[in-house]
């Protein structure tokens, strides 16, 4: 519920005061006297809306951060207190005054001077909200799609755990009974027995990097110092987790054209349940992989994937390092005229991106510099604390 009822809230307190400051600047400019009146001692009335959902967008933004505060979640959480204490301290005591001197026809220049500070007030709250509900769009654009169904929760448990890569460790948890997903899909994890806690938060999104048809669902991650991924990877077996999903629409679409996939270090993992589901489907579609890491050592599931392109005729994997000067294949990052030379013209793929914030971002735009159309690019991002 809190996830419906926090950009409807925003919503509502955004378009109230967009409409408390549009009707007085236009009502002051352009109209009558008496339609300035109106106007003054109407928005008092509207502030029994507006308080309500400003409460609303602050307690329900403070529930689902989670104990996040960094990134996207850490700078709307910022922004709350700020909108707050605007709406307290200048907004609604500077509409009770204008609406009482309104009634009493004094519009001197008290009247104008707490006016013009409103309205700058106004201009600062609808700025702020309209950029929480941008990074709300950016943090939510995964499960837009679901926005509407009811979450799927579910407790199960660690079934083990494996090093696939330097500081890289995949987990495997038992699959919940009636649990269903798309290969590329994403789940929310929770630790029940987490005790320490941290800024960045109770719950990460991982993508999951198994198949729809394995038995156990696989995520992995890097293992950082944060409290979250400090107590999974001390997690032994058996221990209870909590999965949420699936969300997400970062899959194989139904087009019959090439996908590329686009990859940075642990951004390997939707991919890779990508690729595997395509090949136990027999799907008749080129597939081709570029992997950025700084090292082989750093690549999680590199040989089982150089093992899947020997083994599939569709399946091209183009491994590239950054920092490794005794790799043998492809050096640098990932650009376009390594794409080109690989896959030919890149205006036909359709092109599937995960990795680093960064590099994605980076990824997104030479495409687009290079003639590929928005709606042929489908990306995903991992902070990865």
């Amino acid at each position: 519920m809190p996830r419906i009822i926090h950009p409807l809230a925003g919503m509502i307190a955004l378009l109230t005061i967009a409409i408390f400051w549009f009707s007085t600047a236009i009502s002051e400019l352009f109209l009558s006297e008496a339609t300035v009146v109106a106007v003054k001692t109407a928005i008092p009335w509207g502030l029994l809306m507006l308080v309500p959902a400003l409460a609303a967008v602050g307690g329900s933004g403070f529930f689902l951060s989670h104990g996040q505060r960094q990134g996207l979640v850490g700078a709307k959480l910022k922004r709350m207190p700020f909108i707050a204490a605007n709406g307290l301290l200048i907004l609604i005591p500077a509409a009770l005054f204008l609406a009482s001197k309104a009634r009493a026809g004094e519009f001197d220049a008290t009247f104008y001077g707490v006016q013009a500070v409103e309205l700058i007030a106004g201009a600062v709250n609808i700025t702020l909200l309209g950029m929480g509900m941008r990074d709300g769009m950016k943090l939510t654009r995964w499960r837009r799609g679901n926005f509407l169904r009811p979450a799927a929760s579910y407790r199960t448990s660690l079934v083990g755990k494996q090093e696939v890569a330097c500081d890289t460790v995949a987990f495997r948890l038992e699959k919940p009974e009636g649990f269903s997903f798309a290969a590329g899909q994403a789940v929310y994890l929770t630790l029940p027995g987490q005790t320490d806690t941290d800024g960045k938060g109770r719950v990460r999104t991982f993508s999951i990097a198994s198949t729809p048809h394995e038995p156990d669902l696989v995520i992995a991650t890097r293992v950082t110092d944060s409290a979250f991924k400090r107590c999974l990877a001390g997690l032994p077996a058996g221990s209870q987790v909590g999965v949420e999903g699936p969300y997400g629409d970062l899959i194989l679409d139904g087009d019959d054209r090439p996908a590329v996939f686009l990859a940075g270090g642990i951004g390997i993992t939707p991919f890779r349940s990508m690729i595997l589901d395509a090949a136990a489907r027999v799907l008749l579609r080129d597939l081709a992989l570029f992997y950025s890491n700084r090292s082989p050592d750093d690549a999680a599931f590199m040989s089982e994937l150089e093992q899947l392109a020997r083994d599939n005729p569709r399946f091209k994997l183009i491994a590239t390092m950054t920092d490794d000067a005794g790799w043998e294949g492809e050096h640098g990052f990932i650009d376009r005229w390594m794409i080109e030379r690989d896959v030919g013209n890149i205006t036909r793929p359709v092109f599937y991106l995960a990795g680093p914030p960064a590099m994605v971002a980076t990824m997104e735009t030479m495409l687009i510099e290079a003639g590929v159309k928005p709606e042929s690019i489908h990306a995903e991002m991992f902070a990865g604390y």
